[in-house]
This record gives structure tokens, C-alpha cells and sequence, in this order.
């Protein structure tokens, strides 16, 4: 499972999870008739659509598919969170909501059915009132329950993180993201274009580069930043959290040229040159290694946290999440 931001075409996915999930998971707690209130099958997919765009929102999907979403506005309110009826107790619910959650500042407002008030309940929200709502002029129970915080979001993983991989396309500012990470947990960083790379622009053998990697992997404590393909299984196959840089082209294109000429400690000289090559590189990589990284992420996914960004603003909003 990966959680990335909405896109407009999830729109029907979601409508359809929507209804499935009201009927089969929350008739426990509510009779048919409300049932068919709350959802009727014919939602305006505009109106969703448009308020989904407006909100920041998340889906999470399983196997291809959409497991799970839920939105946030700016002020705080939890608008909706729901995981379809296959996926139940899988941890999707609570992932979703440690990322919107993080996403903003102050207390956290929700209107919770009786379904999923424990489940807010277990996360520090508290009821402020019961009351009941009218839908297609029939009464439903839910509760107005808030999550009361002071300054900081509550930590969405941070001090559970112990090896871990960046990766994304060139440009994308992995290195960037290694560092502010690395300062949020305390955890070594380990650059592959340091190990890779000589100061002279040679390179070791790719023997020698398995095996630093394997070292490293072999301490408890890691941040290993870079793609290298041939390795990523590997490395896949020992972290236990992963951070995947999916950004669009032209702003992987406008990163690797805005960091011409200036001195990084992940890589060891100088860039003076957007060189052609480079540069095909990063056009090559949609095509050529997105989709193996992808198909990488689906057979590795038990057992490890995967945190798909699709925007620099979205990471910088988990970096803030698990800064102490």
C-alpha cells in the first residue's frame, strides 16, 4: 500500500468505495433506511471532484487500486475518511489520518459516525456533542470530536524509522530531502552518488558499490539516498521505510539546473554544466524506470512504510510533521 495525493480521475474510483463502504461496513450502526440516506448511489462527481481539488487530498492504493481516502481543509476540519470494505483493520485508515493531520496546524475537527468513533476515540479525539444530521429527510447519529494539539502535529512515524531509502528522479531533490531528514531523526545519511562516484569523475565497480551498500546495511541505523536501479531491490528488500520523490518532469528538469555551479556534499565536485546526457536522463525517466520502481514499490510493500510524493509542498509537510 502507498498513499499519494487525489488526482481528478480517482474521482468515480472513490465515489464507488464510498458507497460500498457505507453499505457493507457502517450498516452495523445504522438501519437501511439511513443507510440509503447517507449514501444513494448518485453522488455529483463535479461538486466531489471540485471539493477534492479545493482540500488537501490523499488516497491510498492497494494492488493498483484505491484502498482508501480522505480529505482535510485548511482550518482543520476532517472532512471524509473512508477504506473500502476489503481493506478494513489494515492500518489504511490510521495512515491516511497521520498525513492529513500533519498537514495542519492547530486542533483537528471531525463529524465521526458511530462507526468510527473508537477509531477516533484510540487517535486522542474527544466528543464535543452528539447530534443528529438530516439526510434526504431522514436522522443520522454522528459526533463533532476534535483532536486538541498546541503548536506541532502529532508524529506521523518519525521515531520508528530506523532504514531508509530515498529515492525518485534526478532533480527531484532526493539529497535535499536525505538532509532535512537526517536532521529530523538523528539517523546517518549515506549519499550512493558518494560511494559511486571519485573525485576524478570515475567510478568504482558496481561490485565494489553492492558491496558498500550491503555494509551499510548491515549497521541498525540508515538513510540511503539514491535510485541505482541495479541495487534498489537490495535495498528494497532491508528498509523498513521508503520515500519516493514522484515529481513531475519540469520540476525534476528545473532542480538538476538550478543546482549548476553549486557546491553539495552528496556529490563530490562542482557541477558546471547542464550537460545534454543529464539532461536526457531525467526525460528518459518516466518511461524507462518509473514503471520498474513501481512494480518494485508492489512486491516490497509488506511490512514497510511507503510515502509516495507527488509535490515538493508534500514533503516539506511530512518533514514539518516529524520535526521535534
Amino acid at each position: 500500500m502507498y498513499i499519494r495525493e487525489y488526482e481528478p480521475a480517482d474521482c468515480s474510483e472513490i465515489a464507488a468505495l464510498f458507497y460500498q463502504t457505507v453499505h457493507e461496513v457502517n450498516k452495523q450502526d445504522y438501519t437501511s433506511e439511513q443507510i440509503n440516506a447517507w449514501a444513494t448511489g448518485k453522488v455529483d462527481l463535479a461538486a466531489w471532484n471540485q471539493s477534492f481539488l479545493e482540500h488537501y487530498t490523499l488516497v491510498a492504493v492497494e494492488n493498483g487500486r484505491i484502498a482508501g481516502f480522505g480529505d482535510i481543509d485548511e482550518t482543520g476540519y476532517l472532512d471524509r475518511l473512508y477504506v473500502h470494505k476489503e481493506h478494513q483493520r489494515e492500518g489504511i485508515a490510521a495512515a491516511l489520518c497521520s498525513r492529513l493531520e500533519a498537514h495542519v496546524q492547530g486542533n483537528i475537527l471531525t463529524h465521526a459516525s458511530i462507526t468510527a468513533r473508537l477509531f477516533f476515540q484510540k487517535r486522542g479525539y474527544k466528543v464535543l456533542r452528539e447530534q443528529q444530521v438530516e439526510r434526504q429527510n431522514i436522522l443520522l447519529t454522528n459526533f463533532v470530536m476534535v483532536l486538541e494539539r498546541e503548536i506541532q502535529p502529532p508524529s506521523t512515524g518519525g521515531d520508528s524509522m530506523q532504514k531508509v531509502i530515498v529515492i525518485g528522479s534526478p532533480g527531484a531533490g532526493k539529497s535535499t530531502f536525505s538532509r532535512k531528514l537526517r536532521d529530523a531523526t538523528g539517523l546517518p545519511l549515506y549519499y550512493l552518488d558518494m560511494i559511486w562516484h571519485r573525485p576524478d569523475k570515475t567510478n568504482i565497480s558496481r561490485e565494489e558499490l553492492t558491496a558498500r551498500q550491503e555494509e551499510i546495511m548491515k549497521t541498525p541505523k540508515w538513510i540511503i539516498d539514491g535510485n541505482y536501479l541495479s541495487t534498489m531491490e537490495l535495498r528494497l528488500k532491508n528498509c523498513d521505510t521508503v520515500f519516493f520523490l514522484d515529481y513531475p518532469l519540469e520540476v525534476c528538469l528545473a532542480g538538476a539546473k538550478a543546482r549548476i555551479g553549486t557546491k553539495r556534499e552528496d556529490i563530490p565536485w562542482i557541477e558546471t554544466e547542464f550537460d545534454q546526457e543529464f539532461k536526457q536522463w531525467i526525460l528518459d525517466f518516466p518511461k524507462d524506470q518509473l514503471p520498474i520502481i513501481y512494480q518494485l514499490l508492489e512486491k516490497y510493500k509488506k511490512n514497510r512504510t511507503v510515502h509516495i510524493f507527488k509535490s515538493r509542498e508534500e514533503a516539506e509537510h511530512y518533514l514539518v510533521s516529524i520535526e521535534n
